[in-house]
């Protein structure tokens, strides 16, 4: 039996714990363009990413 590989850089949906990391910085940037998020937000929007949440 041969393992399937996916191109997640193709999939229309992800899973449900990236669509919900997804959906909370979305929520945090809430419709402001790149360029007016200062660094330390976007510093802390990404380090939120990678903090246990046990």
């Amino acid at each position: 039996m041969t393992k399937k590989e996916f191109n997640l850089n193709k999939l229309k949906t992800g899973c449900s714990p990236c669509m919900s990391e997804a959906k909370k910085m979305e929520q945090k940037i809430s419709n402001r363009k790149v360029s007016e998020i200062k660094i330390e937000e976007v510093k802390s929007i990404i380090s939120s990413m990678f903090t246990r949440k046990d």
